[in-house]
């Protein structure tokens, strides 16, 4: 090859690496144009990390045992599993509730409304605020709590909250979980949030409805359309949220000795649940990974690093 033809050569590599770099550069900032974009378009953004009213409290605890009844069980791709080798959790002398999930999380963010509905049967909450998930995951903003500052005190169950990541930290650890709490995670979890230990007699691997991700996707809504619609038994949204809320239930009044009995003679306190162990940490089933079941139980991977 002449110099001439050597020179040319050279000078087309060089446009084609000039190109490649601005089209890339062009591709970045149409991303993060479309993340600014979703932030700051967010009218409910404000609210986050506030106080939730006591008003607002009302309606998440005081759904009728008569919506509950007609409600009964939601249409459910994860009910509460029973763990059938587990050796039960206790805390503070009484049967443990753990939850692990993510404030980023737009199936922990559905969950958190009916364990707030179900826990707030057996005692009382303090400390809730407000929260979305993430705006750049599946169903950005979906409207929901956090129990990062929150506090429960019953005479019958011991509620453990730990948001292991906050809203926009989906892959750093923001609240490591203790060695104890790591292990049951490890054992019975299909590899994703929300996760929910109830007395290590019944595990919650995923959000436990299977609308969720379509006519049940309350991306973009606020929490006060929500509430008001949670003690109506014809909405499709107080199915799903109490539907949920009726599993926990279910499985919150076995381990606990069936109290209070004004809560656990209800028939929606007793509806069926699902009896099979818990997922084994890096198992398979039918060659499918833990991070393919998390995906086809509506949970969110975790991440380790």
């Amino acid at each position: 090859m002449g110099r001439r033809a050597t020179l040319n050569a050279k000078r087309r590599n060089r446009r084609i690496l000039y190109v490649s770099l601005v089209v890339a550069i062009i591709a970045i900032v149409v991303v993060l144009a479309l993340i600014i974009n979703a932030v700051t378009n967010d009218p409910y953004q404000s609210f986050l990390y506030k106080p939730v009213p006591q008003s607002m409290m009302n309606e998440l605890t005081g759904v009728s045992d008569s919506t509950l009844n007609t409600i009964g069980a939601v249409s459910t791709v994860n009910p509460p599993a029973a763990i059938t080798n587990g050796t039960a959790l206790i805390a503070n002398g009484k049967p443990e509730v753990l939850y692990v999930g993510g404030e980023y999380c737009p199936y922990c963010a559905f969950e958190r409304w009916g364990m707030i509905v179900a826990l707030s049967r057996f005692g009382n909450f303090s400390g809730i605020e407000y929260m979305q998930s993430s705006a750049t995951d599946v169903n950005p903003n979906t409207p929901t709590f956090t129990f990062e500052k929150a506090n429960f005190t019953s005479p019958y169950i011991t509620f453990v909250a730990v948001e292991e990541y906050n809203r926009s930290s989906e892959s750093v650890i923001w609240h490591p979980l203790t060695t104890a709490e790591q292990t049951l995670v490890s054992t019975y979890s299909t590899g994703g949030i929300p996760f929910i230990d109830i007395g290590n007699s019944y595990v919650v691997t995923g959000v436990q409805d299977q609308l969720v991700l379509t006519t049940l996707n309350l991306s973009g809504q606020n929490w006060t359309k929500i509430a008001p619609q949670l003690n109506d038994p014809q909405s499709p949204v107080a199915q799903g949220i109490d539907g949920t809320a009726n599993s926990l239930i279910t499985a919150i009044c076995k381990i606990d000795g069936f109290q209070p009995s004004s809560v656990c003679a209800q028939p929606y306190a007793t509806i069926t649940l699902a009896y099979k162990t818990g997922y084994t940490a890096g198992s398979t089933t039918n060659g499918q990974t833990n991070l393919e079941l998390a995906a086809m139980m509506r949970a969110e991977p975790r991440w380790t690093s």
